[in-house]
């Protein structure tokens, strides 16, 4: 998830770059939405109102983990692919939108970078029933 995330940054900054927007500009642009969407995603004001308690249940032991590719493909959904559907339709009329989208976009992986820590990998969530088992 966080590869994909960068490297869909940078080809939209690069994209802009190459439709002819300059230099400067371009990385302006992707610095600011990169550091801009990594704070608001760390300091979210919203994570005080989730709950941060949860009971995890053993998995049944013919629990079958979906391959890394459906997990990284699932992570992306709506956010990333949402941000790159944005920048592709900007890329032309406005390529200094598409290289901030694009930060926007490595921004989202740079967040993820950093509270990889805080993940405990023993826990699994199913995705329909939003259960968390521990393995």
């Amino acid at each position: 998830m966080i590869p994909i995330r960068v490297g869909l940054g940078v080809l939209w900054v690069v994209a802009a770059r190459l439709i002819g927007l300059g230099t400067a500009p371009a990385l302006l642009a992707f610095v600011v939405g990169l550091l801009g969407i990594t704070f608001a995603a760390l300091n979210d004001p919203r994570a005080r109102f989730l709950v941060h308690e949860v009971d995890p249940v053993a998995a049944p032991p013919d629990a079958v983990v979906a391959p890394r590719w459906k997990q990284a493909l699932a992570a992306t959904m709506p956010s990333t692919v949402g941000v790159s559907i944005l920048a592709a339709i900007a890329l032309v009329p406005q390529p200094t939108l598409a290289a901030l989208l694009g930060g926007v976009s490595a921004g989202l992986g740079l967040a993820a970078l950093i509270s990889v820590w805080t993940v405990d990998p023993s826990l699994y969530v199913e995705p329909r029933s939003r259960v968390v088992y521990r393995r």
